[in-house]
């Protein structure tokens, strides 16, 4: 039977979402499957609404669906097959040009997918402690809000949705000891050729998971790349003898500045978010050394994602990107440790940090939130799916 609080966020979400926020908290809070699915839509309809800059990939996808419209499905096949590894997000967009469903709706699926991905394994994790401490799964909400990269959710879009694949089958295949979830990491590495590389770290979870003290030796080695310049990693990469399409990608971070450094020398919000994300990151390494006595699998797959990225520390663009998947898992530990071990100054800390990177997010996408969310239109829920369609004239320059 339907609870009270959950028809009543219904009902106030039907009307206007935003005004249900409070209520929705109040229910994911509570364990609720009902607020949780609204809190998915929600961000759906964040993802709908959003109107991006002209330097955002979701531009690039409006065009895109605008180029599809015009080609033929054996065009866009050899397009794809000649021109990129990755094709299923490009895919999603054929076919919605082809049924003339507006790219919005495409963005607010691939969020909608993207955020329950996360949320999901949230909730799961909840599930397994017996435990309904309303201070925990307050501060354990707010940390997962504030851990989630939302400028790569809403104007990256395609890494984050090749995460979540990857987050599930980490999650199902290591922690829930399911065997089909390889067909997930494929899926990955066809939406974000770089999500390739978790499946030979998720066949060594999978086949060593009890292997704690491996798996911290690793870690403390990989810390020794930190310090590695990227002079070093391009000798290492040549050695390796690799080429076609990841000798292009290999030469393009590698070689000179690459994207993130090139945004840094241009944009001070750009550093600031550089510099705060890898505080963050150097404070959970600490808080890693500082707890390495501490056993349990979700803390292998974060110490092994950490010694994954350590080595592309030297290329900013790489490091990070991998970072968000680190950062999520890093999530996972603490509110799994949250309620095992029932210590919350740690996560108190960490909230404060994300925090911060979440605040940075908002003012580098104020114009976006402005032109995007602060109209009448944006008020009601029959007036946001009543909107115009977004047009590339209505982009941020």
């Amino acid at each position: 039977m339907i609870k009270k609080v959950d028809l009543i966020n219904l009902l106030v979400f039907v009307v206007s979402p935003f005004f249900a926020i409070p209520g929705i908290i109040y229910g994911v809070i509570n364990k609720s499957k009902i607020s949780l699915i609204l809190f998915i839509l929600l961000f759906g309809l964040i993802s709908f609404m959003y109107i991006p800059n002209f330097s955002d990939d979701r531009s690039r996808y409006f065009e895109i669906y605008d180029d599809f419209s015009r080609n033929t499905f054996s065009e866009m096949f050899f397009f794809f097959i000649l021109s990129s590894q990755d094709f299923i997000l490009q895919s999603l967009f054929y076919w919605a040009s082809r049924f003339s469903i507006p790219a919005q709706f495409v963005f607010a699926f691939v969020t909608m997918f993207s955020i329950s991905g996360i949320f999901f394994i949230y909730h799961r994790i909840l599930d397994g402690y017996n435990l309904v401490i309303t201070r925990y799964g307050l501060l354990s909400l707010l940390l997962m809000i504030c851990s989630i990269s939302y400028l790569d959710l809403l104007s990256g879009t395609r890494f984050m949705f090749a995460a979540s694949f990857v987050l599930l089958a980490f999650y199902f295949g290591i922690v829930e000891r399911k065997n089909w979830v390889v067909l997930l990491l494929i899926i990955a590495s066809f939406i974000h050729f770089s999500t390739l590389i978790f499946l030979p770290l998720y066949l060594v979870l999978k086949i060593f998971s009890d292997q704690y003290r491996s798996y911290k030796i690793i870690f403390l080695i990989s810390l020794f790349f930190i310090v590695l310049p990227k002079t070093a990693m391009m000798s290492i990469f040549e050695l390796l003898g690799v080429g076609g399409a990841l000798q292009q990608k290999g030469e393009s971070y590698l070689g000179g500045e690459d994207f993130i450094e090139s945004g840094i020398n241009g944009s001070f919000g750009a550093v600031f978010i550089y510099y705060i994300s890898l505080i963050w990151i150097f404070l959970g390494y600490g808080y890693l050394l500082f707890t390495l006595k501490r056993n349990n699998v979700i803390r292998n797959i974060v110490l092994l994602i950490a010694s994954l990225i350590n080595i592309f520390y030297s290329t900013p663009t790489i490091f990070l990107r991998y970072a968000i998947i680190l950062k999520i898992f890093f999530v996972f530990m603490l509110i799994s440790e949250l309620y095992q071990y029932q210590k919350s100054r740690v996560v108190y800390f960490f909230c404060i940090i994300f925090s911060v990177i979440l605040g940075t997010q908002i003012i580098i996408a104020r114009n976006n939130i402005d032109k995007s969310f602060i109209n009448p239109e944006s008020l009601l829920l029959i007036t946001i799916i009543g909107k115009d369609k977004i047009t590339p004239n209505d982009f941020i320059d």
